[in-house]
């Protein structure tokens, strides 16, 4: 027989389709994890807002805390988004101004850092300051001027004004044009040696304690009346504190937290140190909700992990303009499209994947209960007596910090109700709360059950199941093959 004949050719052939069939086996799982693999979520500011706008109750406030309602304003607005909710949930909050600046103390009685915020969500969504709800915010903020240039309450309590009182007024009445020069001299002049800025505006220079979330807020209400000088030492500290993750805890010893890198990375956006801010919104996605995630989650920024528990609103809600690369100083809501964008998890190709729209609103949702108290801290509380940071460390009360306790990380500064510290003084949602997401007063919570994956979403719950299923088809395909090629050769050998 010629060694070229067919005969001699088909041990080679078979030996090469059975080759060929393993190799197609051991393949298949390598062949199909592109088509495994979840796409990104497109644009993680919009999916976040998105989250944020379902979780309003009956879509106008955050189960009825000022401050958090303000921070989810605040953040749909820089997401260009869901210009109708922002709206209504402004609409809310100034039929609710007097009860938020006076604190519930009656007439006479100043928050300042709540008229701050409600007079700079005001000026966001192009409202009258000066007639908002029946309050003039401006003349409330001015009245508390001191001849320091100090911004402080009024009331029983005494004062609790801190470092975000005073950032948030001068970021309020610089929209207006009545930001006072000796307001943002004052501010200037809290900084500490080491370029950071305290929370406590008491003057104690041995007991100047620089945090992330001060500084943050200190940056960004200087770069935004242009006193870059003042500001450039406190981005210098910033970027030294940033974690190799591109994370920032409340302080040194605390972990990473989405509501302190928020604020670190709309301070560093607007000071022009883009690369850190980028590592810090690489972070604040790696702790957001994706595609791989239940789909009423997804968008959701969790407060350390990609989980949508009872601390999700409040950290979505600070990390939405830091996704969307705006420091408070520059949203403006005059633009925003009326509704909230669906958020897309459509791979590239458009052969697979699925589309959320906004999750139905009603009910205090993710630990926002009925009296304000949301995720185990509340948005409008101050320091104690305005007392020295410099004291706080791993100080803390049950139902509140004490010696300047740190601020509620939504940007208006305040107490923790019922928040804990790890490591230092807590903020409610900065600082290492160690909060579980337990809800009060009939909230909902939305955990999300899967585990962290490498990259810091959820894991990939699509892909693991079938890859089994694959492998035992091949292999049923390769054993069916054997059988075909043994019977041809007996048939041979008769």
């Amino acid at each position: 027989m010629s060694p070229t004949s067919p005969t001699s050719r088909r041990p080679a052939a078979r030996l090469a389709l059975a080759g060929a069939l393993m190799a197609g086996a051991m393949t298949l799982p390598a062949a199909n994890a592109a088509a495994d693999a979840l796409p990104e979520l497109r644009d993680p500011a919009a999916a976040a807002a998105t989250w944020a706008a379902g979780r309003l109750t009956e879509g106008t406030h955050a189960g009825g805390d000022h401050g958090l309602t303000a921070d989810i304003v605040l953040g749909l607005a820089a997401s260009g988004t869901a210009g109708d909710t922002a709206d209504r949930a402004t609409d809310w909050l100034a039929e609710n101004a007097a009860d938020y600046i006076t604190r519930g103390g009656g007439e006479g009685t100043v928050f300042a850092g709540g008229a701050a915020k409600l007079a700079l969500v005001a000026a966001v969504e192009h409202r009258d300051p000066r007639d908002f709800g029946g309050q003039d915010l401006t003349a409330t903020l001015l009245g508390r001027l001191q001849d320091t240039g100090r911004f402080t309450d009024a009331g029983t309590t005494g004062d609790m004004s801190n470092q975000f009182s005073q950032s948030l007024a001068v970021l309020a009445l610089e929209r207006t044009g009545d930001v006072p020069d000796s307001a943002v001299d004052f501010l200037a002049s809290t900084r500490c040696a080491d370029g950071g800025y305290p929370l406590s505006l008491r003057r104690n220079p041995d007991r100047c304690t620089s945090d992330t979330d001060s500084t943050g807020m200190a940056v960004q209400a200087l770069l935004a009346v242009g006193s870059t000088a003042d500001a450039e030492p406190a981005l210098d500290w910033l970027e030294g504190r940033q974690r190799e993750d591109g994370g920032f805890g409340y302080d040194a010893a605390s972990a990473p937290n989405a509501n302190s890198t928020a604020l670190a990375v709309q301070a560093l956006a607007a000071g022009g140190r883009e690369d850190a801010a980028r590592r810090g919104e690489t972070w604040l996605r790696s702790v957001q909700v994706g595609c791989a995630g239940a789909a009423a989650d997804r968008g959701a920024v969790g407060y350390t992990e990609p989980v949508a528990n009872g601390l999700a609103l409040r950290a979505t809600a600070q990390a939405i303009p830091a996704l969307a690369g705006q420091a408070l100083g520059e949203i403006d809501g005059a633009s925003s499209a009326p509704d909230t964008e669906p958020i897309d998890c459509t791979p590239d190709d458009g052969s697979a994947g699925a589309t959320t729209g906004q999750p139905g609103a009603g009910g205090a949702a993710n630990g926002a209960d009925a009296d304000g108290a949301a995720n185990g801290n509340t948005s409008d509380g101050a320091t104690a007596n305005g007392a020295d940071a410099g004291a706080t460390s791993g100080t803390t009360t049950a139902s509140a910090t004490t010696d300047g306790a740190a601020t509620d990380g939504t940007t208006d500064g305040g107490t923790t109700d019922g928040t804990t510290a790890t490591g230092g003084a807590s903020d409610g949602t900065t600082g290492g709360s160690t909060s579980t997401g337990t809800t009060t007063s009939g909230a909902t919570t939305s955990t999300t059950t899967t585990g962290t994956g490498p990259d810091g979403n959820l894991a990939d719950t699509g892909s693991s199941s079938a890859r089994p299923l694959m492998a035992a088809a091949a292999l049923f395909l390769l054993a069916g093959c054997a059988a075909y090629l043994i019977a041809r050769r007996r048939r041979g050998n008769t």
